[in-house]
């Protein structure tokens, strides 16, 4: 017979959607300062999100495309 703990599960405070919407908030508006907020940005949605195929997907389809475009330019 399996040993279920008598602790509660803890719940966010936040929703999935507001966590993502605040790292949105916070770090967008830096991207042009430096592609580090654009990989902080994937890396956090990725632990909210705790789907790591998912977040290489979009990380490919939505940022890679912007980091490669500023190293270019900085090559320039």
């Amino acid at each position: 017979m399996p040993h279920h703990s008598k602790r509660k599960k803890r719940r966010s405070h936040y929703s999935k959607g507001e966590l993502n919407l605040l790292i949105d908030s916070l770090l967008h508006p830096l991207f042009d300062r430096s592609i580090s907020f654009m990989i902080a940005d994937t890396i956090l949605h990725g632990l909210v999100e705790q789907n790591p195929p998912e977040t290489v997907v979009k990380f490919i389809r939505y940022n890679l495309p912007k980091i490669i475009g500023e190293i270019i330019g900085r090559a320039r």
